[in-house]
């Protein structure tokens, strides 16, 4: 037990410890100019969507074939948060588990090593997601068609609280939750968070969140630009998270070009040998 405290004492305290700089200088942070230009280009597309997409979308997602609509709302419900979290924070708790349960040192470092590529993945998605989830009712964007009319106008801010604790509205958030989407801030912060352990699948990954992302429009309960949003925070929100573990060297490394790759984790014959361990001593 005073082994299991002194591990997680340890990775509490190297959580806010200072980034440790061996190879490269990274990884960067994108500086001042480069943020407002960023930020100046995202307000450009944003409004330029907000005008010529949003009410053209979800009109016209009326008209596709049910079929279509039908296999899309089936798909959709793999983009939601639950679906990719849970599995991910049970191999995390096993993880722990296994280090907790593990009688040698060196297998208990093994399972803390393995633990962080979960944790990882179960920061970089879940973060992002809990902003989306704080700012759906503070922007309060009713979904399409909330009053009967393709209108992409409608926004209530705080709606959803007054709605929750004086409304009669069940789930507010199906009205006024339309901003930012969920299901596409999950979907792209999975694909950037696996594609940053396992590269050369992003095909595989980006097929996956380009879906879920089009799912929500075809099944029209979300506008484009509530869509453009989500993908920005769960982009923004995976990049920032894998930078942080980059920087204090947690699953990724900077080479000396500042670029940052995966470590590769331990080889499968430690790990089948510490599992076989652990289970002799079941």
């Amino acid at each position: 037990m005073l082994q299991s405290r002194a591990i997680v004492a340890t990775a509490i305290a190297s959580a806010f410890q200072r980034p440790r700089r061996t190879s490269g200088s990274g990884p960067h942070w994108p500086g001042l100019l480069a943020i407002a230009t960023g930020l100046l280009g995202f307000a450009v597309c944003f409004i330029a969507a907000k005008f010529l997409l949003d009410v053209w979308s979800i009109t016209e997602a009326r008209h596709l074939p049910r079929w279509l609509v039908h296999a899309s709302g089936r798909i959709t419900a793999y983009g939601k948060a639950g679906t990719v979290l849970w599995p991910l924070a049970a191999v995390l708790l096993l993880c722990l588990l296994c280090g907790w349960a593990a009688a040698r040192r060196q297998d208990r470092i093994l399972f803390a090593a393995i633990s962080l590529r979960p944790a990882f993945l179960v920061a970089a998605i879940g973060l992002p997601g809990l902003v989306t989830s704080l700012l759906k009712p503070l922007i309060g964007r009713g979904r399409p068609y909330l009053n009967g009319q393709p209108d992409a106008f409608i926004y209530a801010p705080l709606q959803y609280f007054r709605e929750l604790f004086v409304g009669t509205m069940p789930f507010p958030e199906y009205a006024y939750g339309s901003m930012p989407s969920g299901h596409a801030t999950t979907a792209v912060a999975t694909a950037i968070a696996f594609s940053a352990l396992w590269p050369r699948l992003w095909p595989a990954f980006w097929s996956f969140a380009f879906v879920i992302c089009a799912t929500r429009l075809t099944i029209a309960v979300h506008h484009p630009t509530d869509v453009i949003v989500g993908a920005a925070i769960g982009g923004l929100g995976a990049l920032a998270i894998r930078n942080y573990f980059a920087a204090r060297r947690w699953v990724f490394a900077v080479d000396a070009s500042s670029r940052v790759h995966a470590m590769p984790g331990p080889g499968w014959r430690r790990l089948s040998g510490a599992v076989m361990r652990l289970w002799r001593r079941r």
